[in-house]
């Protein structure tokens, strides 16, 4: 890994910086990373010795800065260890959390053994892995909700910004809509209502992305309960619809939307990565014809196989930008 890293990212709703002396975890494969080279060589402060945070017990530890593994949080995590480590002269070190789930990023802070126990029953406040966090999205800032009250990490200021998050559509599938005969603008969501216009032709059929994916990164919508990092909101969805027929097909992996659910080869393929709740309302209001599959970040944690699936096939799929996957 180079000293120096310029990237480009951003998260979806807002950055939370938060500052707590607790964390420790170990159930997934993390591990630090340290730059022996200074990045802003004229302004360093490494030419004397590193400043340090002081225990209660008096020992000296390093300033530890969490490292998501989504581009966003890399990047922003790289320039808090810059100016640290070289302007702030603290011996500085990145504890890479080796996923991309915001919870786990929050359970780190709060000082849980288990990443993924929101009620944080394993816990040790005496040896911090991280001691602060940087961007956190609405699943962290949900777990930090549910965390116990005494571990829980003290909001410090919010700073929101913009993102481009949605489904997104390649050039070509939206040039084959508009010199179709129907001229339909696949880039406009009207196009997708199944009452006036035929949008699944200029897509893959829907069961493509059985021959893309893997299995076992499909994720079941049974495992997308109330208290999964990405719930389903099945409760929500009848409330707000009254279209009781909630349940998922092919081994439990896709729900069709009401407007192609007499008639699946009309669905359109939408593979997403999250928001599967927003998806499901959407797809009922604006009578889209979905079939709608939710793809696991896979064995590797940054899903390669996402984006490798999106680039080769014609379908609809969640994405945001910037982004350099």
């Amino acid at each position: 890994v180079p000293p120096c890293r310029a990237g480009v990212g951003w998260a979806l709703a807002a950055w939370w910086l938060l500052w707590v002396g607790w964390t420790h975890g170990l159930t997934y494969p993390t591990f630090t990373v340290n730059y022996s080279t200074p990045c802003l060589v004229n302004v360093s402060n490494k030419t004397g010795p590193p400043r340090y945070l002081t225990y209660s017990d008096q020992s000296l530890v390093s300033v530890r800065v969490p490292r998501p593994d989504w581009v966003s949080a890399r990047v922003v995590g790289e320039i808090a260890y810059i100016l640290l480590s070289d302007v702030m002269g603290y011996s500085t070190v990145l504890f890479d959390t080796a996923s991309i789930f915001s919870p786990h990023v929050m359970n780190y802070c709060a000082g849980c053994l288990d990443p993924d126990d929101p009620t944080c029953k394993l816990r040790d406040t005496a040896h911090p892995n991280v001691h602060f966090t940087l961007e956190t999205w609405l699943a962290g800032s949900q777990r930090a909700s549910m965390l116990p009250e005494d571990v829980r990490p003290p909001l410090l200021s919010v700073t929101d910004y913009n993102l481009v998050d949605g489904w997104y559509i390649w050039r070509q599938v939206l040039e084959d809509g508009l010199n179709s005969p129907e001229h339909i603008s696949l880039d406009f969501y009207r196009s997708y209502n199944a009452s006036s216009f035929e949008p699944h032709k200029y897509f893959d059929p829907w069961t493509r992305i059985y021959e893309l994916f893997p299995s076992d990164i499909i994720i079941k919508c049974s495992d997308m309960g109330a208290d999964s990092a990405i719930p389903r909101d099945t409760a929500g969805y009848i409330m707000h619809t009254n279209d009781t027929d909630i349940a998922c097909h092919v081994n439990d992996t896709v729900w069709f939307s009401p407007s192609c659910r007499s008639n699946t080869s009309r669905c359109v393929p939408l593979i997403i990565q999250y928001t599967f709740a927003f998806a499901m309302q959407i797809s009922y209001w604006l009578e889209m014809p979905f079939a709608i599959v939710l793809i696991g970040s896979g064995p590797h944690g940054d899903y390669r196989e996402y984006y490798a699936a999106a680039r080769k096939s014609r379908f609809l799929f969640g994405w945001y930008q910037p982004d350099d996957s």
